[in-house]
């Protein structure tokens, strides 16, 4: 299978904080341990790699650096920056339509362009898509760039957003993505579980409460998924296994480690 999206490096600076600054209105920490991930489709794609048999990459020529401030007791995030590096050399696939399946992990980085969705969406066989919403490219970076995907998944913001809805019951907001072309999806909801259509509503709860970092669930239950579904299986296979993905992942500091088998079949078989 193909991975295709940007490459993100992700660095947590573990702080303690002290207090606000005497004499400015600030608030002063001091510095402790550093770790550097690698995010974005890297994490998606070695989600996978526990799954399936053969996985390549297809990158962009620009990386993104997340650098985000944490509180190095309670794991919370306390400010982030962003800085995006020139680095990579892009190398496209002989054949897209060799690979039984194309996973997009779309950040909004600049890897997707018109040219590369064109030929994507033309020429893949199975086509699975994220196209995320962050702080650098909010409302901008919306499914509506696809003008085919087999499979969607979305959290409800960038569900909402593509339809223009902030408003309106989670179904509506799912019906008019299907009516878009988007006949298979489903929007995860954090604690809310997860909820898909694919001609009939399919809905289920978390697996989990127990969150100690939210970053790349979404991508997790992506690409855990997707290969469930390029074989054929039921939008309530596809739910569980991707909640399933989505209860590991919020589990692991960063990317420490990837969603295994073994993990994912705990989640499973306790629910």
């Amino acid at each position: 299978m193909l991975f295709v999206g940007d490459t993100i490096v992700d660095e947590y600076i573990y702080v303690r904080t002290i207090g606000k600054a005497v004499k400015e209105n600030a608030l002063s920490a001091i510095v402790g341990d550093k770790e550097t991930f690698y995010g974005g489709v890297w994490a998606a794609a070695n989600h996978t790699r526990n799954f399936v048999y053969h996985v390549d990459l297809l990158v962009g020529e620009k990386r993104m650096i997340n650098t985000r401030i944490v509180d190095e007791v309670y794991l919370r995030k306390l400010f982030a920056m962003h800085k995006m590096v020139n680095e990579i050399e892009r190398r496209d696939p002989v054949d897209v339509g060799g690979y039984d399946l194309v996973v997009v992990c779309d950040f909004g980085h600049g890897t997707m362009t018109p040219q590369l969705i064109e030929r994507l969406t033309r020429e893949a066989r199975y086509l699975a898509v994220n196209t995320q919403t962050n702080a650098t490219n909010f409302g901008f970076n919306l499914i509506t760039k696809y003008p085919r995907a087999d499979l969607v998944v979305l959290d409800e913001l960038e569900a909402r957003l593509a339809v223009h809805e902030r408003d309106a019951d989670i179904e509506d907001v799912i019906l008019k993505l299907d009516r878009l072309g988007y006949h298979r999806s489903i929007v995860t909801r954090g604690i809310h579980g997860a909820i898909g259509f694919d001609g009939a509503f399919e809905r289920q709860e978390a697996l989990t409460d127990k969150v100690t970092d939210t970053m790349g669930a979404g991508d997790a239950f992506l690409a855990v998924a997707a290969p469930f579904a390029a074989v054929g299986a039921s939008l309530k296979t596809l739910i569980k296994v991707g909640n399933a993905a989505g209860a590991v992942k919020v589990g692991i500091v960063g990317h420490r480690s990837s969603v295994t088998k073994e993990a994912l079949e705990k989640y499973i078989n306790a629910y």
